[in-house]
């Protein structure tokens, strides 16, 4: 292991490529040096061990301390660099809720604050464009000092050993559309984010550039530039980008309506497509996989595209799109050229793994000198699963785990793995050692997955978001798929503020229903031969995919919120005497119509802190409180005289509701009723009007699913044991929620058994996935299979 160590050593950059400054590599004589450069702050421990590749800073968490900080003083402009790269490592990461870095300039602080993504040595990138200030700094042109924060997670000590501090000029840029249409500007912003977080765990260094800021001097510098979701290129973009590639630079652009842009890459642009139903495009497939060293499929949904086909002979279509039966559709995803890769839709969330090797290798298909990062980011990741951070670690700990005569072989196989990444990297094969890096994975995952115990639990369930099941009109696949993997209950999602997927009378049928059918119906005589207990997911208030007739009549009858700004939401009022009924209304139908397990509640809650002060919210809030407002909605606002009270105001309209869905429905039909509930308990109350620690007290409801969506398991854990020790009234019981392909967290399977596990210990009897995808279907319930959900 050690000479590994040092194969990884001797990778290290100065920085991916373009232009970078050390700012500290933190190898000091002495701790005593060490401590003098980085000041203890607030009662901090001085350094506690200098090292030759790092310092060691003591991280004493085990009390009631909350942070720790050490500050050194500088004096240096920053104002020509984009990003940061910290390297560290961590024994023990649940011990840090996060780690913030600060930088001083005159009377504020530029600040950035994330958790740690796992144990072991890592690198964080710090982008300036995902900052936060504090007071008012004077500018990245004078920076005075550098604080280093760890904030605490669980009450334990650890260490955390600083390697290096870099400031950066990437030549990999994110150029971020600002030029796009206002409604456009929150899915620019979160593809960006995506884009840059793959690229941060593949430590490959890049800027993210809005296009108003890009001179034709800073894309010259660059050598791939990539266009995650730009709706709109302005001219000069155009004209900068096309003497871009015209000297020798590479573009990567992923869904885009700019025929003269695919016709500078060599592509010509094709139709826009929309998916008559779910399931059109919902995997793409590569034919070149192992040529270009990509997944061979790469899982999402998509809804809409608009491919470019090739031009010339130098372009080819690389990849083509699959439907939800794993069937080809004719329809190209990734399209290739000399000059640079287009993407028929954006990468979405969801098979984040694959999505980010896949990323990787097309970028150096690019520019092949990123296979040298790509390799040593591999070898660094190389071993670490569950909880373990080294592959010493992880192969002693499962050579006496249960089931040796399963695991053993996969441990002999990984060692064997392990041993040629080895040779790889000594030999300078990187592309090649990255590939191995990916098998040794595999691997591991597979003899985690089989050292684990089963256990016998009433609740192993999924979200199925999308209504229809993993093959659309194919609902007994997919109970035999959930049987076979150990699944016992479905949560469909059938029903939503103003469109049913079921043959309702009450609410507007969707085109979901019209192209496949009753959902419901079908789901239930499906699931029944395999003992599967299915549950209609109604998602309360939201009128996503609701008729424009319906919202418009529900907005001229005052029913739907509004903004404390006066902006009309797309939600309906819980307030409203009338959505209530319309609520418990198409409740009570479905109680009357179908045998299902249980109805589960979702989006029960106000959408934020920030509604609703319509006219309508206004006189029944009024009329409570008995008095005039004289400021509205200005004192009911955060921090205005009558915050309080419309607080609580909204709590009550929210605990009404279900209250009433548990008398007229859950009594009245024997109906189990659930929720899917927000997991910060209780500070939801406040901020969404969610008071379900009282429902679950009361009775209303049977269960809850607390939705604690974290890819950090200390997180995970400690909503879980908090929820757990809530006051509960008899037989009501709590199912954690876990985001297996969740906007908020994306698991390895590995990932997923941790959590699962935690859910054990802390008492539990069970939980839910989200979400039922094929990621979910192919890459995470086979591993539980093996273990934790095994017979």
């Amino acid at each position: 292991m050690r000479r590994f160590l040092s194969l990884i050593l001797l990778l290290i950059p100065c920085v991916v490529f373009g232009q970078s400054t050390l700012l500290d590599d933190f190898r000091y004589a002495t701790p005593a040096a060490a401590t003098q450069a980085w000041r203890p702050q607030q009662g901090a421990p001085g350094i506690l061990e200098t090292q030759t590749h790092g310092t060691v800073f003591s991280i004493p968490f085990s009390g009631t301390r909350d942070r720790v900080y050490w500050d050194k003083a500088v004096s240096l402009d920053l104002s020509h660099y984009e990003s940061f790269r910290l390297e560290l490592s961590c024994p023990r990461p649940d011990a840090l809720r996060s780690m913030a870095v600060y930088f001083k300039s005159g009377n504020g602080w530029y600040i950035w604050n994330q958790p740690l993504r796992g144990g072991g040595r890592q690198s964080i990138h710090l982008q300036k464009g995902q900052m936060s200030t504090e007071g008012t700094p004077t500018g990245w042109h004078r920076i005075e000092a550098i604080r280093l924060s760890p904030w605490k997670g669980e009450s334990v000590n650890t260490t955390l050993t600083l390697h290096r501090l870099t400031a950066e000029k990437p030549t990999l840029l994110l150029i971020r559309n600002q030029e796009a249409p206002a409604g456009e500007q929150t899915a620019v912003r979160r593809a960006n984010q995506r884009l840059s977080q793959w690229l941060s765990e593949l430590d490959l260094s890049h800027a993210i550039i809005d296009d108003r800021d890009l001179t034709p001097a800073r894309l010259q510098a660059a050598r791939i530039a990539v266009l995650g979701y730009n709706p709109s290129i302005s001219p000069a973009l155009r004209q900068r980008l096309k003497t871009f590639v015209e000297n020798g630079g590479k573009v990567m652009v992923m869904y885009s309506s700019d025929a003269e842009l695919a016709t500078l890459l060599r592509f010509r642009l094709g139709n826009y497509q929309q998916a008559p139903g779910p399931g059109r495009w919902a995997a793409m497939h590569f034919h070149e996989a192992a040529a270009l060293r990509l997944p061979d499929r790469v899982y999402q949904n998509s809804w809409n595209i608009r491919p470019a086909l090739p031009a010339d002979a130098r372009a080819r279509v690389i990849a083509h799109w699959l439907d939800a039966q794993g069937q080809p559709t004719g329809d190209p995803a990734w399209t290739i050229s000399d000059r640079g890769l287009w993407m028929s839709h954006i990468l979405l969330p969801g098979d984040d793994h694959h999505k980010r090797a896949m990323l990787g290798s097309l970028l150096a298909s690019l520019d092949d000198s990123l296979w040298r990062t790509l390799a040593r980011q591999s070898a660094i990741q190389a071993g670490k699963v569950g909880p373990y951070h080294s592959f010493n670690e992880t192969i002693a700990a499962l050579r006496s785990a249960p089931r040796r005569n399963e695991v053993i072989p996969l441990v002999n196989m990984a060692i064997e793995q392990h041993r040629r990444l080895g040779t790889r990297l000594d030999r300078r094969e990187y592309a090649a050692a990255v590939d191995l890096e990916l098998a040794l994975e595999r691997t591991l995952q597979e003899a985690f997955a089989l050292a684990q115990p089963s256990t016998r639990e009433s609740m192993r369930g999924v979200w199925d978001h999308q209504g229809t099941g993993l093959y659309p009109g194919e609902w007994p696949r997919t109970m035999q798929m959930l049987a076979d993997q150990g699944i016992n209950t479905v949560f469909i999602n059938v029903l939503w503020g103003g469109v049913a997927h079921y043959g309702s009378e009450v609410m507007p049928r969707s085109a979901t229903f019209r192209m496949y059918g009753d959902q419901i119906e079908q789901a239930l005589a499906a699931a029944k031969p395999h003992g599967i207990k299915v549950h209609a997911w109604v998602v309360c208030w939201n009128l996503t995919g609701a008729p424009a007739e319906f919202i418009d009549r529900a907005r001229k009858e005052g029913r739907t919120i509004v903004a404390s700004n006066g902006t009309a939401v797309n939600w309906l009022n819980p307030a409203h005497p009338e959505n209530v009924r319309l609520l418990v209304s198409a409740l009570e139908e479905m109680a009357k119509t179908y045998r299902l397990d249980g109805i589960h509640l979702d989006y029960i809650r106000y959408p934020d802190r920030f509604a609703c002060y319509s006219d309508f919210t206004r006189d029944a809030f009024r009329k409570e409180v008995g008095e005039p407002i004289r400021n509205w909605p200005k004192d009911a606002l955060p921090g205005g005289p009558l915050d309080d009270a419309y607080r609580h105001f909204r709590k009550r309209q929210i605990d009404h509701v279900v209250e009433s869905v548990h008398r007229r429905v859950g009594k009245a039909h024997r109906m189990p009723i659930s929720a899917a509930v927000w997991g910060g308990y209780p500070q939801v109350k406040q901020s969404i009007g969610q008071d379900w620690g009282e429902w679950i007290k009361k009775g209303w409801v049977d269960f809850v699913v607390p939705m604690n969506y974290s890819e950090e398991l200390s997180r995970f854990t400690q909503l879980t044991r908090s929820q757990m020790n809530l006051p509960r009234a008899a037989n009501v019981r709590i199912y954690p929620g876990i985001g297996v392909t969740a906007a908020e967290s994306r698991l390895r399977p590995d990932q997923t058994i941790m959590q699962i596990r935690e859910s054990r210990r802390l008492g539990a009897d069970g939980w839910v996935l989200f979400d039922l995808n094929a990621s979910l279907a192919y890459q995470t319930l086979p591993y539980l299979r093996m273990g934790v959900t095994a017979p």
